[in-house]
């Protein structure tokens, strides 16, 4: 800020906008910089567009479910946690795609859900497939 003492007597100030010219334009840079950095996000597997009529479920899809009290279920027959692996190997011996239709209840901890889905990864599943229905065990 420039003061100029005049014969006058008074104090005349000018306001000096060059600092914050400079502020300006370095806010300026960094949001230039940051916002493409942002706008980064993670790859996903997208299904195709579909323009035909959708198709009925397959009979042999393979859905794996983990309930509260932690027991785990293939296909709605109940298996217990250490023979899982190695039952859904047998599950998905043979098969041309291992996909799996995982679903957990919505009060588990995640870090168990995490748990559960890496077993299922380790023993045989290319890709998961997140149900979000109810697939409570019926009878």
């Amino acid at each position: 800020m420039a003061m100029n003492v005049s014969a006058q007597g008074g104090v005349k100030s000018d306001i000096n906008i060059t600092p914050l010219v400079d502020v300006v334009l370095v806010l300026l840079i960094i949001f230039m910089v940051v916002t493409p950095i942002l706008q980064m996000g993670y790859e996903v597997q997208v299904p195709p567009k579909v323009e035909s009529a959708v198709p009925p479920p397959t009979s042999d899809q393979v859905i794996v479910r983990m309930d509260l009290d932690g027991s785990t279920w293939i296909n709605k027959q109940s298996v217990p946690r250490n023979e899982f692996g190695s039952r859904l190997q047998d599950t998905l011996r043979g098969r041309q795609t291992r996909v799996i239709f995982f679903a957990a209840d919505g009060e588990l901890p995640y870090d168990q859900v995490a748990d559960f889905m890496d077993l299922c990864r380790h023993n045989g599943a290319d890709n998961l497939g997140i149900v979000f229905e109810d697939m409570k065990a019926t009878g």
